[in-house]
């Protein structure tokens, strides 16, 4: 047999299943197997399982840190340079599962799963990636599921952690590529499926997913970054990110619409084309909260959202760019400008960052107003900074913002919503978020991570008369322009943005967001929406693009000799190693 992984120093974060560092090791890796989570404590079983390591003529050492905490983690990196001097392969293996509804949700169980699936990825790959760029060779895969791919309901928190792992995923392979390491995800049917040992009925599964980790994990797959593969039986499965085009993205609008001329009877297009749906009106009547109202798209959104004739709650503590400080005039000066125009604002000068600020927004919205109808999660920070740089800070400080903001005034929302039958929740995703920008890991696992947990919302609360939906906008403003013109221009190779894409105004993003917000639009839920100057696309979900498929279980050896004729014919590395 050839040992594709002759004398490679693999790290597995995560002790989930015997049969992957097995596999592993028989294709020749010496291992450090981490134990913090189910076996944490089992010393018996991991002593047995260094054992069978052993016997197969393997090597293996066994750790038992909390890799949730930052300083803990790199306790494992250590450890592995101290027992073999290298590191080669990471396999960010957590899979923490929470099954619970957003109402039953409490923050201590939102902190607990991302500081489980999301955090623990981070920390392991930002103290292990200086090594590897360094040395100039590496592997990182990360596991992920469906419920990250598509959401489930129920698994808001869950979907929200595996969907952010897929962004952050894609945005390192863009950080690290160039230095010959890549970073790959692998999803598994966690809906009808399991990783737990225990389990049975899933060996194919499984085995399969030891036989493509190994892969990944091996030379031959030196030309496959920043890609999305599902594991499902025997059935290999390959999920399409957009390639080079000419057209921004154009790769993943399915059907594009040119309008030119629009008649001007539009009610009565309304009235005969939409029978069976309310038409639009305005938004008359309706409450509207509205995140991060003080600058940028959000304060756009709070003007038109008062113009179609919604009361708003401008919510904003209006932090600097750098966090540094804060200032309520702008919030306040939003609040005015409304009013002096006829509409009906408030400001809330309180932080989305953890669940007591999200519940005075709220209130606000429903002692001033007496309920609220709209929430529109646009709060947002940057730190753009690449992955071996990054600080634990700007992490944390990026994702605080972001994820844990738009669950904690979802959560703090969806009661009122459910007792009224009636709700509208708008997050936001952004292009870094779907398909990644270098220097930008945390914001684009925080942005993938939004669309994961709002996917698995709108199944979970369609039943009620909610609809959650996804805006990802392409616009200049404040946070735009604080990034450094040389990013810029990387960035804008990558998928050959037009050159005034981001001198497109923050005011041509709101229309579709109040047309979202109204009775009109009770039938879209769970989408994205890329909103780019003059254009509106409907994004589709991850799209299978090709697959392999045997009755029988794979071997690592077949998957490198088919895969580039197969599966893998027309990947292009999006950050391919420098001449």
């Amino acid at each position: 047999m050839t040992k594709i992984l002759n004398n490679k120093v693999v790290i597995i974060s995560d002790f989930i299943n015997p049969i992957i560092p097995e596999l592993m090791s028989m294709h020749g890796a010496r291992l450090v197997v981490n134990f913090d989570s189910n076996y944490s404590k089992d010393f018996s079983f991991q002593n047995e399982f260094a054992n069978k390591i052993k016997s197969i003529g393997g090597e293996v050492y066994i750790t038992n840190e909390t890799i949730s905490d930052f300083s803990s983690s790199k306790n494992v990196i250590d450890f592995a340079i101290d027992k073999y001097g290298s590191i080669d392969v990471v396999f960010c293996s957590k899979d923490f599962k929470q099954t619970k509804t957003i109402e039953d949700m409490k923050e201590s169980d939102w902190d607990k799963i991302y500081s489980e699936n999301l955090k623990s990825t981070f920390n392991i790959v930002r103290h292990v990636a200086p090594l590897l760029r360094k040395q100039k060779f590496g592997r990182i895969i990360t596991l992920s599921s469906n419920s990250g791919l598509i959401g489930a309901s129920k698994m808001s928190s869950y979907s929200a952690t595996k969907s952010g792992i897929i962004g952050f995923s894609k945005v390192i392979a863009k950080d690290l590529g160039k230095y010959g390491v890549t970073s790959n995800t692998i999803c598994y049917d966690d809906q009808n499926e399991s990783l737990a040992i225990s389990s049975n009925n899933n060996l194919k599964t499984n085995e399969n997913i030891a036989s493509f980790a190994t892969y990944l994990a091996s030379d031959y797959s030196a030309p496959i970054n920043g890609q999305i593969f599902q594991i499902e039986g025997g059935k290999i499965s390959h999920f399409s990110l957009p390639r080079r085009n000419k057209t921004f993205l154009s790769s993943s609008v399915s059907q594009t619409f040119e309008i030119n001329e629009i008649d001007s009877n539009i009610e009565s297009i309304l009235l005969n084309k939409n029978k069976k749906l309310p038409t639009y009106k305005n938004l008359s009547g309706k409450v509207a909260v509205v995140t991060g109202a003080s600058g940028g798209i959000g304060k756009e959104i709070a003007k038109l959202l008062a113009h179609e004739g919604a009361s708003i709650v401008v919510a904003d503590i209006g932090s600097s760019l750098d966090g540094s400080s804060q200032n309520s005039e702008p919030a306040l000066k939003i609040v005015e400008e409304i009013n002096e125009l006829g509409g009906n604002a408030i400001a809330s000068l309180n932080t989305v960052t953890n669940m007591t600020g999200a519940k005075n927004i709220i209130h606000d919205s429903i002692s001033n107003f007496g309920k609220l109808d709209i929430l529109v999660a646009a709060a947002g920070i940057l730190r753009d900074r690449m992955i071996f740089n990054m600080s634990e800070q700007e992490w944390d400080d990026v994702l605080s913002v972001h994820l844990k903001g738009t669950f904690s005034v979802v959560k703090a929302s969806v009661n009122h919503f459910i007792n009224q039958r009636f709700g509208r929740i708008i997050t936001f995703s952004s292009v870094s978020g779907l398909y990644g920008y270098g220097g930008q890991s945390n914001y684009g696992a925080a942005k993938e991570g939004i669309s994961g947990f709002t996917k698995s919302l709108s199944k979970e609360l369609y039943q009620y008369g909610i609809t959650a939906n996804i805006i990802s906008p392409g616009a200049k403003t404040r946070m735009t322009e604080s990034v450094p013109d040389k990013t810029l221009s990387m960035r804008k190779g990558d998928f050959k943005i037009p050159e005034d894409i981001l001198s497109n105004h923050p005011s041509q993003v709101p229309p579709m967001i109040a047309w979202l917000a109204s009775d009109a639009s009770s039938n879209v839920t769970g989408k994205i929406f890329h909103c780019v100057g003059n254009r509106i696309s409907m994004m589709r979900n991850p799209t299978e693009y090709r697959s392999i498929s045997k009755k029988t279980k794979w071997f690592p050896q077949e998957i490198a000799a088919i895969f580039p004729e197969t599966i893998g014919m027309d990947l292009i590395n999006p950050a391919p190693i420098s001449e």
